[in-house]
């Protein structure tokens, strides 16, 4: 697992990033912004908490289910358990990039074997990222061009984010099903990528490309072979979006913004911009990015205090909330560290 130094230093620079820029974000509207946060509805702040605590169950489940494929004796709780370690090694890892190993680790804990884990995972990032670019789609089709004039600064670089999503989900599914599209791409695509430097070593790059793909193709199978796991799944990582994009709205109402709930998918569709920027953030839990394309995404709505205001308790809920309890899970788990 990740070196505890590691995780400390990945920890400080999150604290200092964050600080920073909430502190730059609250400075002009200080005293405003704490009596707004004194007067804060508690009934739709609890509301909020609940909103992401459905996040994790829904989660748990999906990764249960999946589980059962290999461990019939597989139970939820050990899948809740599993999920809340992902929350925290996404929350400290550049790029969310150590959530994954952590699963792994985990369910060998819990006694399902490596190269089975590493199927539940693929899985589920499979149908994950086709729900999410499918989402994303919805979004633009209905919002694209009132985003585009609002948001003209920053909509190149959510399209860009969208953008990447779904290149990859297609041309995973595109090499997945066509031997002429995966031989272009391993001898056309990573050849010319390794001539202009940006790829170091052209054959072992076309090796494990290869390897990812054909791991791909095995488990897209898996999934059709099992249909309605996959229908559950789909239907769960939807519920996931829409709980996790729908904080800020909650955040609102917390704060005794008049909101009415015909606002909510507008909530919905601008906090999915949130994510396809920040996918890019290098620091741990795009600190700093997230902050700031919040307060640029929202201020046209909520105002210069109440979006920081928000931002506060969305940001605590959806990403410190994952810390705090996926790392005590994993700390003082006893089937975790037996």
């Amino acid at each position: 697992m990740n070196n505890r130094k590691t995780i400390f230093r990945n920890l400080l620079l999150v604290l200092l990033v964050s600080g920073g820029s909430i502190y730059l974000l609250f400075k002009d509207n200080l005293g405003d912004s704490l009596r707004a946060l004194k007067n804060a509805n508690l009934f739709f702040v609890l509301i909020s908490f609940f909103v992401m605590f459905c996040y994790f169950l829904v989660d748990a489940m999906i990764l249960t289910k999946f589980s059962k494929l290999y461990n019939k004796n597989y139970k939820y709780s050990q899948g809740l358990r599993n999920s809340l370690s992902a929350a925290f090694f996404n929350g400290v890892t550049p790029f969310s990039s150590g959530g994954q190993f952590a699963q792994v680790y985990v369910f060998n804990k819990q006694k399902i074997k490596p190269c089975e884990s590493s199927s539940i995972l693929l899985m589920g990032f499979i149908v994950y990222q086709t729900v999410l670019v499918a989402f994303s789609i919805v979004v633009i089709a209905f919002r694209f061009k009132a985003y585009r004039a609002l948001y003209s600064d920053v909509f190149l670089l959510t399209l860009v984010g969208f953008l990447v999503n779904f290149f990859v989900i297609v041309g995973l599914y595109l090499g997945a099903s066509s031997s002429k599209f995966q031989k272009f791409i391993s001898n056309v695509v990573i050849r010319l990528l390794a001539k202009v430097k940006i790829v170091k070593n052209f054959h072992d790059t076309k090796i494990r490309f290869e390897v990812q793909l054909n791991n791909f193709r095995t488990e897209v199978k898996h999934l059709k072979k099992n249909k309605r796991l996959l229908i559950v799944a789909s239907i769960g990582n939807v519920l996931k979006l829409v709980f996790i994009y729908s904080i800020p709205f909650f955040a609102g109402l917390a704060l005794n913004v008049p909101l009415g709930f015909s606002q909510l998918f507008e909530f919905i569709g601008i906090s999915s911009f949130i994510y396809m920027v920040t996918a890019f953030v290098p620091v741990p839990g795009a600190s700093g990015g997230s902050e700031g394309i919040y307060f640029i995404l929202f201020s046209p709505l909520l105002g210069g205090v109440l979006t920081p205001t928000t931002m506060l308790l969305w940001r605590i809920i959806t990403y410190y909330l994952g810390l705090i309890f996926g790392g005590l899970v994993f700390a003082i788990d006893r089937e975790i560290n037996g």
